[in-house]
């Protein structure tokens, strides 16, 4: 039996594309459509790559949550260094060394980049969570993932619409104690 992956309600097919959900009022992408009242899947991969960080916004915004706060740990690190390396190559060029000027400038345009890609990614989040964590730990992460796998242990979605019969000799038994 197809049902709505978002009320777990019986569905109508509209074409070979589409079915509609009375109760939700909407139509809804046969992929996306599922069997015996399943709950819609949670998509995440448990890491993320370091060149993500070079993606587009529009790239970005297809990323799942999980992926995204581990991005925004990177590009943070990312961030706080490049703010040290520029501290450190215009301390060298104030002390007489004109070698780190284009250091510091490099550093300077790297800083301004991974500033730049935090907002972007700390939006997406909040438009998520809504919020933003202030710091992501390891901790976070994998107290989060946990969150994730535990929820794939929530059942179907069911209503029971009749209250269940106890067992009368069990019941006429307890009684007579």
């Amino acid at each position: 039996m197809k049902t709505c992956p978002y009320c777990g309600s019986k569905i109508e097919k509209i074409n070979h594309e589409y079915y509609y959900c009375d109760f939700c009022c909407m139509q809804l992408d046969a992929r996306i459509v599922k069997e015996n009242h399943e709950r819609l899947d949670v998509r995440f991969r448990d890491f993320a790559f370091a060149s993500y960080i070079d993606k587009t916004t529009p790239e970005i915004m297809t990323l799942s949550t999980f992926e995204l706060l581990y991005l925004l740990k990177m590009i943070r690190k990312e961030r706080n260094d490049m703010y040290h390396h520029m501290h450190v190559f215009r301390r060298a060029s104030e002390a007489g060394s004109n070698n780190y000027k284009e250091a510091e400038k490099d550093s300077g345009r790297d800083y301004l980049y991974f500033t730049k890609k935090t907002f972007v990614v700390e939006n997406i989040i909040r438009t998520r969570l809504g919020y933003v964590p202030q710091r992501i730990s390891e901790s976070y992460l994998v107290k989060y993932l946990q969150n994730i796998k535990n929820d794939k242990k929530t059942g179907p979605m069911i209503i029971r619409t009749q209250r269940k019969e106890l067992n009368k000799e069990a019941l006429i038994e307890n009684k007579s104690k």
